[in-house]
């Protein structure tokens, strides 16, 4: 697995100029970024990848190690690693019209419930697969999104965050002091790397989660600001509302710089009437057009997706694009439920492991049966919308010693609509 960084030219790198996202340190072309999120892969959701038998990771490495042992786990969940994403599900995003990718981590991949790194064969702190991801984005002229989809003790005891006892985080300094250590860790080794689009410190932070987020959330990302700032003063920091813009400050008054503010749009109720979702959409626009010239920050919309109707899709995706916002939507692969993945299986099959109850070697082999052409189908309604949406905008993609790959893509980008 590699992990070295490749390598990308100056001018690609992002940075915030008022509202929009600019590369060339923040003073060359306006770019927008249009992607998806690899959820599923690096934080199980039993609703969506191959987990049965636990509720959530925190459970289930529990469980796995109770039964196995720390060592038997890391190696189950390699094999899943490995299979879930592999080198053509980058080029499959590239060619989807896209040119970003939102990467849900957790942090018990990296360190110990108690704050102690995994290391590599070298004695170094082990961020390989963070670094592969980044690196074969790159190779397809694809932007990374890193996003702390779980933080230490959990930011909002969901089990999307990988823990469900509780929103830990806000009530135990060592969780938060793990926190800021982990994204210092994750600063000083990719603050030079333009193939990084930005930071997303937390995914749907709140301490009465699914409530709104509040003041000790605020709190946490003013530390993690500036503990990243005093290592990685240029890349862009990403801050979630969590539901609504006015649950973050503007940023002047943190003197906050190089920040987006991003939001989550779920359509819950009646999404397969149109009529209700092009209402959802306008109002979505409308409230980020007002709150983002107020503060005078990019819109991001970080995870999303428009349910059922294709004519959903086409228009949010085409109001999305043309209005300015910068997307990714939930998610590239799903288990069984259609138009929330760009790619889906028709139905939960029988490689799906049972934890709990299937021995060493079952679990092992169902977790290495999940690469995308053998398993999993092209969505047309997503990837169609996608396409159309994205058509002649010319992309802005990182180039630079990527080799034929990515060059070949960026000829192609946004042409060949799946039928």
């Amino acid at each position: 697995m590699i992990s070295s960084p490749l390598c990308c030219s100056a001018s690609d790198f992002l940075k915030v100029d008022g509202a929009d996202i600019r590369d060339n340190y923040g003073v060359g072309r306006d770019v927008h970024l249009y992607g998806t999120n690899l959820g599923g892969w690096r934080v199980h959701e039993p609703w969506m990848s191959p987990l049965a038998g636990a509720s959530n990771e925190w459970d289930a490495r529990n469980i796995l190690t109770d039964r196995f042992g720390k060592e038997a786990v890391w190696d189950l969940y390699n094999a899943y690693w490995d299979s879930w994403i592999t080198e053509i599900d980058f080029k499959n995003i590239a060619e989807a019209g896209l040119n970003c990718i939102r990467l849900p981590i957790y942090a018990l991949n990296h360190m110990d419930d108690e704050g102690n790194w995994r290391l590599d064969a070298n004695g170094a702190i082990d961020l390989s697969r963070i670094e592969w991801t980044v690196n074969k984005a790159l190779e397809y002229g694809l932007y990374t999104i890193i996003d702390l989809h779980g933080a230490p003790g959990s930011q909002n005891g969901a089990h999307h965050s990988g823990r469900q006892n509780g929103t830990l985080l806000y009530s135990t300094p060592l969780y938060q002091n793990q926190l800021v250590e982990f994204w210092e860790t994750l600063a000083l080794r990719f603050k030079d790397n333009a193939a990084v689009a930005g930071y997303d410190l937390l995914n749907e932070p709140s301490e009465t989660f699914p409530g709104g987020m509040g003041s000790e959330v605020v709190n946490l990302y003013d530390r993690l600001y500036h503990s990243i700032r005093a290592i990685d003063p240029d890349h862009i920091i990403i801050m979630e509302a969590i539901w609504w813009w006015n649950t973050l400050p503007n940023p002047q008054e943190k003197n906050w710089e190089n920040v987006v503010y991003s939001l989550h749009y779920y359509q819950w109720q009646n999404n397969e009437d149109f009529t209700v979702m092009k209402n959802s959409v306008d109002g979505w626009i409308q409230d980020a057009q007002k709150w983002s010239s107020k503060y005078n920050v990019p819109h991001f919309i970080g995870e999303f997706t428009l349910f059922e109707n294709a004519e959903s899709w086409n228009y949010g995706l085409q109001q999305f694009t043309e209005t300015g916002s910068h997307w990714t939507t939930w998610s590239y692969k799903v288990l069984g439920r259609n138009n929330w993945g760009m790619y889906n299986t028709a139905k939960q099959n029988s490689n799906v492991a049972n934890i709990a109850t299937d021995d060493l070697n079952t679990i092992k082999y169902k977790w290495s049966q999940w690469n995308t052409p053998e398993y999993f189908s092209p969505n047309p309604t997503v990837i169609n919308a996608m396409q159309k949406a994205t058509l002649g905008r010319n992309l802005k993609r990182p180039t630079q010693a990527l080799g034929a790959k990515s060059e070949k893509l960026v000829e192609q980008n946004s042409i060949g609509i799946v039928n």
